[in-house]
């Protein structure tokens, strides 16, 4: 997931780089499309992984970001794809 997304911003900040030089040197006033990146990443669905405490013994309705830092290395891979 990170060189994926680390690619994605290196080709989005390329394309704006493009936009502003073409704007730039040849005086081009033309509104373009900027580049967008939209990111859909895996919520989780399993409370021992999520990061926000249950509340009274409940499980959250709706799913949530697991816990991905130096104490819970495992859950990288439920964000990679595949």
């Amino acid at each position: 997931m990170h060189q994926l997304m680390a690619a994605t911003m290196e080709q989005v900040i390329e394309d704006i780089r493009q936009i502003q030089k073409n704007a730039r040197d040849k005086n081009d006033t033309t509104r373009r499309r900027w580049p967008m990146i939209v990111l859909r990443s895996p919520k989780v669905d399993r409370p021992e992984i999520c990061r926000w405490p249950t509340n009274r013994g409940h499980f959250p309705i709706a799913p949530g970001a697991a816990a991905v830092d130096p104490e819970h290395p495992d859950h990288v891979k439920l964000l990679e794809p595949g």
